[in-house]
């Protein structure tokens, strides 16, 4: 069996360096850290993760909070964040969290206590309790989506990205425009809807252009229940020109709506997403891109950052990434309102 006083043998070094490297100190040499490095491939040496735990104080574990994963963008994110965290010899340990905030037994301290490095927190709106007990743990942590105290933040402008994708169906002469995707108790936990809602009803009314309370619909952010809000409205006496999804997952459901209703799409129904779902390309979806795993590489890399400097207090950052539409083929003028 191989063992580390081998390692160190073979990199001419001593196993206190050994341990630093593999440890993942900084305080290592690169030109040493490459000769550890290579002699531990060349022994196909693997250290305990127990015994490294014990010795340098981490798990090499970095908890990942989402709302949920049966979504595009959370399974996206955490896909990218996984990567790069594996990488550079970290694990995610990952907590879904169904149910909404302040339920009880969401998440308690002794979920992340001594077993991970630090937290990564998905698009998670948290009580002030919730917050104290965060803080409480000392752990570092980095938000994406949502800002939680005066911790590092990744996310893009959700009020311009509705803003945009609005504004895009406004320029097409449309002023019957339904929208779907307010939040349900599903989704309460989340912060985003709220935030596209919001700029959905603000961008009309600086518009001078009506919202129409009855045809903004709640939905769960499924294709499946986007479908199901929308078809009623496009089924009825007056049904709108233009439909913008919150999501592109709920738009794909607006598809399916004007399908089951006889409707063509864009001559009789303009649809709109918001994400740039990795389906859009394919069903000519008029949506506003984000690039969702660039979000994930840089929350991990500033929370590796924060890890490894954990005795040095940097400023917090913010890190915002910039949107953009794709006009595709689902949206054009409106010929006439229902």
């Amino acid at each position: 069996m191989v063992t580390i006083a081998d390692v160190a043998q073979r990199a001419g070094v001593s196993v206190a360096t050994v341990s630093r490297t593999l440890h993942g100190s900084a305080k290592v040499d690169p030109r040493t850290r490459a000769r550890v490095l290579a002699a531990a491939d060349e022994l196909s040496y693997v250290a305990s993760p127990t015994a490294m735990s014990l010795a340098s104080g981490r798990t090499h574990v970095i908890a990942v909070v989402a709302p949920m994963m049966s979504r595009w963008f959370f399974a996206s994110i955490v896909t990218a964040i996984e990567q790069n965290l594996r990488e550079t010899g970290y694990h995610v340990m990952l907590f879904s969290l169904e149910a909404g905030p302040g339920a009880p037994g969401r998440f308690r301290p002794e979920f992340f206590a001594k077993r991970v490095d630090g937290i990564l927190w998905l698009n998670v709106a948290v009580t002030p309790a919730e917050e104290a007990m965060l803080a409480k743990l000392d752990l570092p942590m980095v938000c994406v989506g949502t800002q939680i105290g005066d911790s590092p933040t990744v996310l893009i402008d959700d009020h311009r990205a509705a803003r945009t994708a609005v504004t895009h169906l406004l320029s097409l002469g449309h002023r019957e425009i339904a929208y779907v995707g307010t939040p349900v108790g599903s989704i309460a936990h989340m912060t985003t809807p709220a935030a596209r809602v919001a700029a959905f009803r603000e961008t009309l009314v600086h518009a001078s252009v009506p919202v129409r309370e009855g045809w903004v619909l709640a939905a769960d952010w499924t294709a499946d229940g986007a479908m199901e809000a929308v078809e009623p409205l496009l089924r009825s006496d007056r049904r709108p020109t233009a439909v913008l999804a919150a999501s592109d997952e709920m738009a794909i459901g607006a598809l399916g709506a004007a399908a089951r209703t006889g409707l063509r799409v864009p001559e009789d129904l303009s649809v709109m997403g918001i994400d740039d779902h990795s389906f859009a390309g394919a069903l000519g979806l008029s949506t506003v891109h984000q690039d969702v795993p660039a979000q994930g590489r840089a929350a991990a890399q500033l929370l590796l950052a924060a890890v490894r400097n954990r005795d040095t207090r940097t400023p917090a950052t913010r890190i915002e990434l910039a949107t953009h539409l794709i006009p595709r083929q689902t949206t054009a003028p409106p010929q006439a309102a229902g």
